[in-house]
């Protein structure tokens, strides 16, 4: 047994929830001690040592030391995610204000990334609550994530959907978040330590995956179809060899925007 239980970090959006679901559901719930937050919280948490383990956004490796990744697992987008959008009264070029839910780190450095390259603009940023109104009342455009990015109603404006655009620049994927472990947590001495954990509780979560779009469906409001489509082809849970490419290529482009100290190597659990 561990000295003392493993301390887990954990995101609670819909699109962590297959990810999650074997721990909610008391997979090793003899080991594990979890916490629920925004992926901001959990890589604070994280950071200040006050957890082991979580599912952070995929910036904050670069900026938290000493952290392993566990391999083949992440929350990532193919091409179109729906959830993590920039909202904007005006065409993206003409992008001067930015409103920015900063729940999650990687969003707001890939929205201002996108922004920057793709469209020439440099827009001045202020950190906002998820409110869409007050978002636009006094800024040209606001950046939203998650499950309040996935309620909000669009008509009338333009929308950039971040993976679709990532993914029309660099024929990628995107990668968002990372379940990642302290160097200095606790050892489990079974084989393989506690990295099949993490898998085992997403085998859970997709064996479970009508049980998880029901609890949605009546949160968030689409439709089963709407629901099952979004965990299935919008988010992909692999962390596969062009997912590591379009890691590495992000890193780059955040640390040479000043987003993140500098490089380092992807070192797995």
């Amino acid at each position: 047994m561990v000295e003392r239980p493993f301390r887990l970090s954990i995101i609670d959006y819909l699109n962590a929830a297959p990810l999650n679901h074997g721990f909610k559901q008391g997979l090793g719930w003899n080991r594990f001690h979890l916490k629920f937050h925004y992926p901001s919280v959990c890589a604070d948490q994280l950071r200040a040592g006050e957890v082991d383990a979580g599912l952070i956004s995929s910036i904050e490796y670069l900026r938290i030391p000493d952290l392993r990744i566990v391999p083949g697992l992440c929350i990532a987008s193919p091409k179109r995610v729906r959830s993590v959008v920039i909202l904007s009264k005006v065409p993206p070029e003409q992008i001067r204000s930015l409103a920015l839910d900063t729940s999650s780190r990687t969003s707001v450095v890939l929205g201002q990334l996108l922004l920057r390259e793709r469209y020439g603009v440099s827009p001045e940023t202020h950190d906002l609550g998820p409110d869409l109104a007050a978002m636009l009342e006094h800024h040209d455009a606001a950046l939203m994530i998650g499950d309040a990015a996935m309620r909000t109603p669009k008509d009338g404006l333009y929308v950039l959907d971040l993976a679709e655009e990532w993914h029309a620049w660099t024929g990628l994927p995107f990668v968002f978040a990372l379940w990642t472990v302290r160097a200095d947590a606790p050892a489990f001495p079974e084989p393989g330590g506690v990295g099949p954990f993490f898998h085992r509780s997403l085998e859970q979560g997709m064996a479970n995956l009508p049980l998880i779009v029901e609890e949605a469906r009546r949160t968030i409001g689409w439709t089963r179809l709407e629901l099952n489509e979004y965990l299935t082809s919008n988010i992909s849970y692999t962390l596969g060899e062009a997912e590591r490419e379009s890691l590495q290529l992000f890193f780059e482009k955040a640390v040479r925007h000043g987003f993140a100290p500098e490089l380092k190597p992807l070192q797995w659990l």
